[in-house]
């Protein structure tokens, strides 16, 4: 029998689930908008594994889309998966968010970099480049970056393999002029892709976590933690305020 899979992706605006037997994708439903993810997402699951008529007990693995993204859907997704594993022992998959983003370029392009709001003038990005298979891989780890410089060295280097740059993610709405003007700077070709290739699905999360799964590289529950590219902007406020307050109390001793 092959493995019975639940595959979950909620880092954006638009979230989605879907089952799996193996590599064999059977099933797939989209999400509504983020703030509901909490109340829909548990439900859409058992959904779909009865449509299949598995008991929760039978399944064997679960893919989570990491992040960055929603606060809210990335909570709810590695909170859920940590009780389903608890609860009838499957094995989990983290998936990070940008890896699955970079899967909806068109194979045309050789170089792939999403891009995903990071606040203060800054994204949180990547950069793949496709390899003789046509597979993409990371060429330049993520992390908080300018998005006009990032997307200059992406250009360029999609220059000097003369090939095509593609940019896409959430973040290319906050930060069209800078990414606009570091393309300019690079001078490649930089395509911004359409705004229905920017979220990410959860039948990539299945593809994707799939051939981690076969590569044994299985993540531990209580290390299955959501990506955050900073914190949540209630908790930097707190965080603000109950350091303001120890540093008065310790000037008032």
């Amino acid at each position: 029998m092959d493995m019975r899979i639940v595959a979950i992706e909620t880092s954006g605006r638009e979230g989605s689930v879907a089952v799996a037997a193996g590599g064999l994708l059977l099933r797939e439903r989209t999400l509504p908008a983020t703030v509901r993810h909490a109340s829909e997402m548990a439900p859409a699951v058992q959904e779909l594994v009865r449509w299949e008529n598995w008991a929760p007990r039978e399944i064997e693995q679960v893919y989570v889309s990491l992040g960055p993204g929603s606060f809210t859907g990335l909570r709810v997704a590695t909170a859920f998966a940590r009780a389903l594993s608890q609860a009838v022992g499957c094995k989990l998959v983290g998936v990070p968010s940008l890896d699955v983003i970079a899967q909806n370029a068109p194979h045309e392009f050789g170089v792939v970099v999403p891009v995903l709001d990071a606040k203060r003038g800054q994204v949180f990005a990547a950069q793949f480049e496709r390899n003789a298979a046509g597979e993409l891989e990371r060429t330049v780890e993520a992390g908080l970056v300018d998005p006009a410089e990032f997307v200059r060295a992406a250009a360029e280097r999609g220059r000097e393999l003369g090939g095509k740059v593609a940019v896409l993610g959430e973040g290319v709405e906050y930060h069209r002029a800078a990414l606009l003007a570091g393309a300019a700077m690079g001078g490649g070709d930089v395509a911004e892709l359409e705004k229905n290739l920017w979220h990410g699905r959860a039948a990539v999360v299945h593809r994707l976590g799939y051939a981690m799964a076969m590569r044994g590289e299985f993540t531990e529950p209580v290390t299955l933690l959501p990506i955050y590219v900073r914190l949540p902007e209630a908790e930097e406020v707190w965080r603000r305020k109950a350091q303001a307050a120890a540093l008065k109390a310790q000037d008032g001793k």
